[in-house]
């Protein structure tokens, strides 16, 4: 039987994709130079080693699902853990960049800029993605209909939709349609709900505050799980109960607040003489992570309660840090390392894609339970093909749709203004 509980694979993986995107083929994904006063830059080299993060939990999980049939979480710790921190962290990411857009607008951005972009932003690759995932559905269906056309023409169109609504779980009636996209579009559901929520928020940034604000909401949600703590935690074949699901929604909240609180410390100018961007720091955010590592993996099989309160501060911690303008020892300034953070959205998208895609070839199934090398080099060459296709998706679908969704927001802004009346002059 192979060997899933490997830890050295994951650096492998993430060391060839960072010489992968070194190739001149990638210049394509170059961006600007970072800049050191802007407080996104050390994100933009951080996107992509959180979504192969993901990917590289859901080998684990897709090695199961080949043995078992079921989709489901690993019995591998650590490689649970690399996937909930990779989305921990982009849902704070989430949080950071949209709350700070409030704090620099006042309280008062452009909103109707703000969705349009939002929409050409997510939009184009996730078509395509679920497109495709359809076109294997009505593939693996026998291009027959399994279910009343009308009934899986509405799941298609669920499925369509942005994910703006939760999507249904079959389209025509094929049981696992989602595991074709590795099960990953439910975070554009709380995406959405965050965004739409924004207009709510804003009125405690007019209202100047915003920093209060955020660490309410993050003191409540850590209240929340706490308080479902007394009741017990996660016990293994046993239906949770009702107060154990809203801690788990109040962790994610917890994410999308750790990342406004974040941004709320920055724009208050707490912490600013601290000279963050010293080697010393670069030490304590990389503790932060081992001991979040360590938390997790000793609550293993599960993730118990405790683990939940401790996941946000610990990685907030760490956001905090690079948030501040730390680097990570140089790391995230690398230019592969900001190339794959601009394909990271395609990566995170096409990840099921690309494992169906690489599974579909004869013999390669075979070939990857045959032991612990044969496993790990399908995955990583799969991780290096999923690096390559997110490239050209980049380039060909989601670049020309961010231009197309700038070019109508300027036209809808400049519309806009010309209506406005001429501000009084004396």
């Amino acid at each position: 039987m192979v060997d899933i509980h490997q830890v050295w694979p994951y650096f492998a993986m993430l060391a060839l994709a960072l010489a992968f995107a070194a190739l001149p083929w990638f210049r394509a994904a170059d961006r600007a130079p970072p800049q050191a006063e802007q407080r996104s830059d050390t994100l933009d080299g951080l996107r992509g080693f959180l979504a192969l993060s993901v990917f590289a939990s859901h080998v684990i999980v897709h090695h199961e699902y080949l043995r078992t049939g079921v989709w489901k979480p690993s019995p591998s710790a650590f490689y649970n853990t690399a996937g909930l921190l990779g989305i921990c962290l982009f849902f704070m990411i989430t949080g950071f960049l949209f709350w700070n857009k409030l704090l620099e607008a006042d309280g008062r951005p452009r909103w109707r800029a703000l969705y349009i972009g939002r929409v050409f932003r997510l939009g184009p690759m996730y078509l395509v993605a679920v497109l495709t995932m359809i076109a294997i559905v009505a593939y693996r269906t026998g291009f027959q209909w399994r279910v009343p056309p009308s009934q899986a023409t509405a799941s298609a169109l669920g499925w369509l939709a942005l994910g703006i609504v939760p999507p249904p779980p079959t389209i025509n009636g094929y049981a696992d349609t989602g595991t074709i996209l590795a099960g990953v579009t439910w975070t554009l559901f709380f995406e959405w709900l965050f965004y739409f929520s924004l207009p709510i928020s804003a009125w405690f940034v007019r209202r100047g505050r915003h920093l209060g604000f955020s660490a309410g909401l993050v003191a409540v949600c850590l209240l929340t799980i706490a308080a479902a703590s007394w009741h017990g935690g996660f016990e293994p074949g046993v239906k949770p109960r009702p107060i154990l699901f809203l801690a788990v929604l109040a962790e994610l909240v917890l994410m999308l607040g750790s990342g406004m609180f974040v941004a709320s410390l920055l724009h208050a100018g707490i912490g600013a003489r601290l000279r963050w961007q010293r080697p010393l720091w670069s030490g304590v955010a990389l503790l932060c992570l081992v001991v979040l590592f360590a938390t997790m993996i000793a609550g293993a099989p599960g993730i118990g309660l405790a683990q939940l309160f401790l996941l946000c501060p610990l990685a907030g911690t760490f956001f905090f840090i690079l948030c501040s303008g730390n680097r990570m020892f140089g790391l995230l300034a690398w230019p592969a390392s900001r190339r794959l953070s601009q394909l990271s959205y395609g990566i995170y998208l096409s990840q099921g894609l690309i494992l169906v895609a690489v599974f579909a070839i004869p013999g390669v199934s075979a070939y990857a339970a045959s032991g612990g090398l044969a496993f790990w080099s399908v995955y990583i060459g799969s991780a290096l093909l999923l690096c390559a296709s997110a490239l050209l998706t980049y380039r060909y679908v989601e670049e020309p749709g961010i231009r197309f969704g700038k070019r109508i927001a300027s036209r809808l802004g400049a519309k806009s203004d010309a209506r406005a009346p001429l501000p009084a002059t004396t």
